[in-house]
């Protein structure tokens, strides 16, 4: 599908460049062109005056848990994510957004979560060096293209992981490991530490951490539902966009917040500890990922992504653009795919959200979007709000869930 979009003012997330009364030109699921006037030649226009274009959200840390998951993520502007858990049923989702036959984002993915001992039902245990090599080496014969790690794995099998990874060239992220110093943690090459929760507990080591290249995603929205819901004993319900879940998630979210109480292990959760040590990292490094951890209790699929970006611009004192950076910049820089996503250049994925009100002076100006495309692909808010709605109505035997 090839068309012009006329008039708009191009947020590129290049450098801050902002282009006014500009056109943008889409091919064949590329950017072909941006220039202050583009013939139409009888290719359809889409009138944009008045509104503004932005790249499309990168969410990196979510779980397709269940069939539907990717389907909010891309109603609500997600137009490519980072799945951190990934299962045979996944890939084959994923190859079917590929193939145009599911409603969803471009999904990048690790492979199943690894651990030393069962905390999350179906986790890959391994516990030996050969096993832990044979997990590196299922992650990519499986597709995956990167490895997820929980804390508990034995040191010389976490070993194995970073070597055996690194030999291949594969990324591995998650949880760190308890069983290593974070000097060695940074020193294996661990890409991507996840959550507030698992940063060092000394500002010298959130310090190294950050002066490294080390990628670190906040998740701060689950970090608040959980001090919220769990700590704090407040009803997940009230969860602003707890009615967008369909009923399978809505009891999903009460079962697991009720098994996160009986485990007493947040009891004594000092969040703002966690929210300090990650202010410290963010001061200190550009590499900051924007994800939410969707689908856990009081986190909506793609409705929680809007929200992250402004917690972190109001948690980190960020300007709009240093926010709109963890989820489109840095999100393509950490993913490997900065040369087709992330920025509104030609020859990028046509990935790009058209707005109804500037996000520049307003971060949660995100909200607005008339229409979201995906490589090319349009989709306007009534299709995307149709999506939505017949979400909403899933029946149990509508959902494959995976947890």
């Amino acid at each position: 599908m090839n068309y012009i979009l006329k008039n708009a003012t191009v947020i590129t997330m290049d450098d801050q460049k902002v282009f006014y009364n500009t056109d943008l030109f889409v091919a064949n699921g590329r950017i072909l062109k941006i220039a202050p006037h583009i013939e139409p030649f009888g290719i359809r226009v889409v009138d944009c005056t008045g509104k503004f274009l932005l790249p499309g959200l990168i969410d990196c840390h979510i779980h397709m848990d269940s069939n539907e998951i990717t389907e909010m993520l891309l109603a609500n502007g997600v137009t490519a994510c980072r799945n951190m858990w990934g299962f045979p049923e996944t890939q084959q989702w994923c190859q079917e957004i590929e193939q145009g036959k599911r409603f969803g984002p471009k999904v990048y993915s690790t492979g199943p979560l690894t651990d030393g001992q069962t905390y999350w039902e179906h986790s890959l245990i391994v516990t030996t060096p050969e096993q832990a090599e044979q997990a590196v080496v299922d992650c990519l014969s499986g597709g995956y293209q990167y490895v997820k790690t929980y804390p508990s794995i034995p040191r010389d099998a976490f070993k194995r992981i970073m070597e055996t990874a690194n030999n291949f060239g594969i990324k591995v992220m998650g949880h760190g490991n308890y069983n290593v110093s974070f000097r060695e943690l940074r020193d294996w090459g661990y890409y991507s530490l996840e959550h507030t929760s698992c940063l060092p507990k000394t500002d010298d080591e959130v310090l190294m951490l950050a002066e490294s290249d080390m990628w670190f995603c906040p998740t701060l929205t689950v970090g608040r539902t959980i001090y919220n819901y769990v700590h704090l004993d407040h009803n997940v319900r009230e969860t602003k966009h707890y009615d967008s879940m369909c009923s399978y998630w809505q009891r999903d979210w009460d079962k697991i917040t009720a098994w996160r109480k009986s485990l007493h292990r947040y009891d004594n959760m000092d969040f703002e500890g966690e929210l300090e040590r990650a202010r410290l990292f963010v001061r200190h490094s550009d590499n900051i990922l924007m994800g939410t951890d969707v689908p856990n209790p009081g986190v909506t699929g793609g409705f929680s992504a809007h929200e992250e970006l402004a917690d972190m611009a109001q948690t980190f004192e960020m300007s709009p653009y240093q926010a709109l950076r963890t989820a489109t910049v840095n999100a393509a820089r950490s993913l490997g795919v900065s040369r087709s996503k992330g920025m509104l250049k030609p020859g990028m994925d046509a990935d790009i959200l058209i707005l109804e009100k500037n996000p520049l002076e307003d971060i949660a100006n995100t909200e607005t979007f008339c229409a979201v495309i995906r490589e090319g692909a349009y989709h306007d808010k009534a299709e995307c709000e149709a999506v939505l709605a017949r979400v909403r109505q899933y029946s149990d035997d509508e959902i494959e869930a995976l947890m």
